[in-house]
């Protein structure tokens, strides 16, 4: 898809965009969670002293939830899209509920926040997110109070339709969310799901889908990274097809 964007519109996206550039916590190591090709995602070996995980969008796979609680996380799973869990564990506590940037009781809708503070976790600080709901995400990030997502020390976001940062009307939108998402986190990896093709906007070629992994600002020293996207541990989602290459990212 080509969108064609004023200049204007163009310095506005790019700016926007900046927000996104890699960053890399010196000294550490990444390693693949969850299954091969969709479903998995690269994170930051750094396990130890992690209260809980949550698992936002199931679907039929509990393959990151399975390497998760391998370190003896306990995970907190979201989706009613199912009617049970795929495989189940000990650690895994599947409710099926939507998640939504404000609660709708009589739609089965919950927000983050009060998920956290039902389960007890309101004083947790040490937690880890996996967030892939379908274009729900967006008014999540864009109400959620940032302090909440301070609580996870690492998060696994899958952005749909970020091309929508090319349409006028959802441009402060779309800002809104992503400053939020990285007030307190740097990004340190990302890859373009194939299954979602790109855009360009103002001569930038943007995949519609991409994978985020974030971790706290708080985690130690970080530098920006030079590495070129996809890395070695990435997979391309749809198997079928060539990955998206994203070069280091950089806007």
């Amino acid at each position: 898809m080509f969108i064609d964007q004023s200049l204007e519109g163009h310095m506005a996206a790019k700016s926007t965009l900046r927000v996104l550039r890699p960053k890399k916590l010196i000294g550490s190591n990444a390693i693949r969670i969850g299954r091969n090709f969709d479903g998995g995602y690269v994170m930051i070996d750094h396990f130890s002293g992690i209260d809980a995980a949550y698992s936002l969008g199931i679907n039929d796979d509990v393959s990151w939830d399975l390497d998760i609680v391998k370190h003896g996380i306990p995970i907190y799973q979201y989706d009613p899209t199912i009617a049970a869990l795929p495989v189940e564990h000990p650690l895994f506590h599947w409710e099926p509920v939507w998640i939504g940037g404000v609660e709708k009781a009589e739609e089965n809708v919950q927000t983050l926040e009060n998920l956290i503070i039902r389960n007890g976790h309101q004083d947790k600080n040490n937690m880890l997110l996996k967030c892939d709901i379908e274009g729900a995400e967006w008014p999540v990030l864009q109400n959620i109070p940032n302090e909440i997502l301070r609580k996870f020390s690492q998060m696994v976001f899958e952005i749909h339709d970020i091309n929508m940062i090319s349409q006028p009307e959802k441009m402060e939108g779309v800002r809104n969310a992503l400053y939020n998402l990285t007030a307190s986190h740097h990004i340190v990896h990302v890859h373009g799901n194939n299954y979602g093709g790109w855009t360009v906007i103002g001569g930038i070629p943007l995949p519609n889908v991409i994978e985020v992994t974030l971790l706290r600002k708080d985690m130690g020293e970080f530098v920006d990274s030079e590495e070129t996207f996809p890395t070695e541990l990435d997979m391309p989602c749809d198997r079928t097809r060539c990955d998206m290459h994203l070069g280091r990212f950089v806007f």
